[in-house]
C-alpha cells in the first residue's frame, strides 16, 4: 500500500547558529512539516551545530565549513575543522565572493575554498558553495576535483547556467527573494525541477515581504517554484523532495 505520508519539504540552506534559540526553529520548522540544511560559517559553529543534529535527527543535517567573508580572520579553519568532518553531513557554506576580499589564485579566499572543496571531494559528502559575484571561478575549481552532490545555494550566475547545469548531481537553491525577483524567477525558469532546491537563507530576513524570515518561508518559494513550472503545488512539494533527496542522500 502506498504511504500516505506527505513529501519532506527541505529547507536546504539556514543558519540555525545565528538564531537565538535554534531549538525553537527547529521545532517550528518540524510541527509545519519542514526538514533543515543547517550551514556553518566559521569553525566555532560547528560543535553546537553538530550537538542540535544529534538531539534532532529526523529533522536536521548539518554541514560544517567556513564562509568566504571568514577567510582573512581564520588562518587555521581548515585545521580547526578537522575533527568535524567525519561526522557533518556535508562541507558548507564555503564558496567565493569578492565583495570581502581579493578571490586570486593565491588568496587567503582561494586557499580555503580549494581546501574545502578537497574535503568534499575526499569524502563524497554534499557540498554547499557561496558563489555571487564569483560564479565561473567557484565552478572552475569544481572541476578539477571528482565531487559529490553540489549545490549552488542562492543562484543568481545568469552567464554560467549551461555550466552548471551541464554539471552531474548539480543542484541550485533558490530562497524568498524568488517571490519578487524578476532575475531570479527568470533563472528558475531556466533551470529543469530536477535540478532545483528551496532554501531560505534563515536568518536573512526580507524587507519586501515585510520582514519575514526563516524555514516558514520556504512553502511559499515552493509555490512560486510551482507557478513558474505550470504545476500543482504537491506536484512541485514531490519534485523537491525527491531533489532534496538525490542533494541530501
Amino acid at each position: 500500500m502506498p504511504s500516505s505520508e506527505p513529501p519532506a519539504l527541505w529547507d536546504a540552506h539556514v543558519h540555525l547558529s545565528a538564531y537565538p534559540d535554534p531549538e525553537a526553529v527547529v521545532y517550528s520548522a518540524a510541527t509545519r512539516g519542514i526538514r533543515l540544511a543547517s550551514v556553518c560559517v566559521s569553525p566555532a559553529e560547528a560543535p553546537p551545530s553538530l550537538a542540535l543534529r544529534t538531539r534532532h535527527p529526523a529533522t536536521l543535517k548539518c554541514f560544517v565549513g567556513v564562509h568566504p567573508s571568514e577567510a582573512a580572520s581564520a588562518p587555521r579553519a581548515l585545521e580547526e575543522l578537522s575533527p568535524f568532518w567525519e561526522a557533518a553531513d556535508g562541507v558548507g557554506e564555503v564558496g567565493l565572493d569578492p565583495k570581502y576580499s581579493e578571490v586570486s589564485a593565491a588568496s587567503a579566499q582561494m586557499k580555503l575554498f580549494r581546501g574545502q572543496v578537497e574535503v568534499a571531494s575526499r569524502t563524497k559528502k554534499p557540498i554547499q558553495i557561496h558563489s555571487r559575484g564569483a560564479e565561473a571561478a567557484c565552478l572552475d575549481v569544481l572541476d578539477e576535483y571528482p565531487m559529490g552532490p553540489v549545490l549552488m545555494h542562492w543562484f543568481e550566475g545568469e552567464e554560467v547556467i549551461g555550466r552548471v547545469l551541464s554539471r552531474t548531481r548539480t543542484y541550485v537553491s533558490f530562497g524568498p527573494a524568488l517571490l519578487y525577483s524578476k532575475k531570479l524567477q527568470r533563472v528558475a525558469l531556466r533551470c529543469p525541477p530536477e535540478a532545483v532546491l528551496v532554501e531560505s537563507d534563515g536568518p536573512v530576513a526580507f524587507a519586501a515581504l515585510g520582514g519575514a524570515d526563516g524555514p516558514g518561508l520556504a512553502p511559499s518559494v515552493a509555490f512560486r517554484l510551482a507557478e513558474l513550472w505550470g504545476r500543482s503545488f504537491d506536484e512541485a512539494a514531490v519534485r523537491l523532495s525527491l531533489n532534496a533527496k538525490g542533494y541530501l542522500g
